[in-house]
């Protein structure tokens, strides 16, 4: 795909201020109306992720994984291992709270994606003291560089607690953790590929992602209680 291609409709000031902030109107969401938002998403992936769990056990036991599946959560139960899965579990909810919050945050801003930072002139008189803020370019071919960019390091933020919960439910579920590794890698791939051509087409291929990652983060969710249960 040629430069040009890339960037003959594009409008590098579109939908932004003087400061290179979306526009502040009537339908701009607040600080608190964005956190709310946020929130919901959060406990309705946290519901979906338990049940998707849930249903994933109880395939997986009348598909002939039941007497091992029964002896692993004996074992966790018996040694107390349910609280790994626990913690474990608690630590990503706390990165889901802490998101949640720097989204909120970011809606006050008016900062828009990929932008992760705004950095200002600390100019207090003169010609640069009202300059417009620095921000990440989003056209052209420098800003399909730049959305790529993020999308890679949007999914490098959550890899780490998403491994973690991986070797945890897969020492449960075995072969079956395959199905919800599969979503989430079939969503990341969409997800970059979408969120490069366009920042709004993302939100399409992120969905399936976050549908993976928490159905292995229900996983070990559903693993922590049954071990902290009678196993």
């Amino acid at each position: 795909m040629s430069s040009n291609s890339v960037s003959s409709n594009e409008d590098e000031f579109a939908n932004r201020d003087h400061l290179g902030l979306q526009p502040l109107t009537q339908e701009t969401e607040t600080e608190d109306r964005a956190f709310f938002k946020y929130l919901r998403l959060v406990l309705a992936v946290l519901l979906v992720g338990l049940v998707v769990a849930g249903l994933t056990y109880l395939a997986a036991k009348h598909l002939g994984s039941g007497a091992i599946l029964e002896r692993k959560f004996n074992f966790i139960h018996e040694n107390q291992l349910g609280y790994v899965f626990l913690c474990v579990w608690i630590a990503g909810m706390t990165r889901s709270g802490v998101t949640v919050l720097a989204n909120a945050a970011r809606a006050g801003a008016r900062v828009d994606r990929p932008d992760q930072h705004v950095y200002k002139i600390m100019e207090s008189s003169g010609s640069l003291k009202d300059a417009p803020y620095v921000l990440m370019a989003n056209t052209g071919t420098v800003g399909r560089f730049n959305r790529a960019q993020r999308a890679a390091f949007n999914m490098d933020e959550s890899l780490p607690l998403l491994l973690v919960n991986t070797v945890l439910a897969s020492s449960v579920f075995g072969p079956w953790i395959l199905l919800p590794m599969l979503l989430y890698c079939f969503g990341r791939l969409s997800f970059s590929i979408k969120y490069r051509s366009s920042l709004k087409e993302r939100s399409a291929g992120f969905l399936p992602s976050l549908i993976g990652e928490k159905w292995v983060e229900g996983l070990v969710l559903f693993s922590a209680i049954k071990g902290l249960t009678d196993g």
